[in-house]
């Protein structure tokens, strides 16, 4: 009974931290149903718990004695989180999230157990710190520079394409790049699941951190790509056809590439080989 009761007031913390960042959670959904772009994050929270799962043996080794010192950085995170939900800055309160958490980790079991949560906790970061004006403020830039790339490689193939900002146009045809063209969807997604096969892979910093800053011109690419294979279309059977069926299929096309594309960069630099499962616990004899 008195052990037990040792486990009363860490409860009591979880629980109230549950309780005070659940309004970030709450708005990230919010978000993730009514964005289309990001729906992935749905995703967010499960991986980040499959992956404390895949390291519980780690995270059971880590666990020790609490690490006072980790206070000023729940402190930091708590006053972030708070000055984000006072000003509705809501992308400041679901950053503020994950170091709130990983101090609480240290300050429970130790820094060693704040370590191995580090990343799973930090992964929360793709999920809770998107914000709608996101599409506004990166995605503009994105268009312009899709399309600049679809018309050259739209010319490179053949097709006659007379560019006016993000209108594209020939005697076939004419598209706008919108901002749901702009492939800021697959760059956020891309960069969540390039830190997530760099966290399993093994490999230097400098090689980890090439694969992730790779994701920005892969994905670049794969749009210009699949914006410039829709032109293709439109140009041989006609706008209607282009914005029909392969238009939508459109969309695996460029995330498959700059998936692949970021496979090859992985390989080239050397992150290929996983890390190795935790060992299965055996009851002691």
């Amino acid at each position: 009974m008195l052990r037990a009761l040792r486990f009363v007031p860490q409860a009591a913390l979880l629980v109230a931290t549950v309780a005070v960042v659940w309004p970030a959670f709450a708005h990230a959904i919010e978000v993730w149903s009514t964005v289309e772009e990001f729906s992935y994050g749905f995703l967010i929270a499960p991986v980040s718990l499959l992956v404390i799962w895949w390291r519980r043996a780690a995270l059971r080794q880590s666990l020790g004695r609490g690490a006072s010192s980790a206070l000023s950085l729940v402190i930091l995170a708590l006053v972030a989180y708070l000055v984000g939900e006072r000003l509705d800055i809501h992308a400041l309160s679901g950053v503020a999230v994950s170091p709130l958490l990983i101090g609480l980790a240290a300050y429970l079991w130790g820094w060693q157990a704040g370590r191995v949560l580090a990343f799973p906790f930090g992964f929360l970061i793709f999920g809770l710190g998107v914000f709608r004006g996101l599409l506004d403020s990166v995605g503009f830039a994105l268009q312009a520079i899709t399309a600049v790339g679809a018309a050259t490689l739209a010319h490179l193939a053949g097709v006659s394409v007379v560019r006016d900002g993000l209108v594209l146009t020939s005697d076939r045809f004419a598209f706008i790049v919108a901002d749901t063209c702009s492939g800021m969807s697959s760059l956020v997604s891309l960069l969540a699941l390039a830190a997530l096969w760099t966290y399993a892979a093994q490999g230097s910093l400098p090689r980890r951190l090439a694969v992730v800053l790779s994701v920005i011109p892969l994905t670049i690419a794969a749009n210009s790509t699949r914006v410039a294979l829709v032109l293709l279309v439109a140009d041989h059977f006609g706008q209607d056809t282009a914005l029909g069926f392969f238009h939508g299929a459109s969309s695996f096309v460029l995330f498959s590439l700059a998936l692949g594309g970021l496979l090859l960069v992985s390989r080239a630099v050397g992150c290929r080989v996983l890390r190795p499962l935790p060992a299965p616990l055996v009851p002691a004899a």
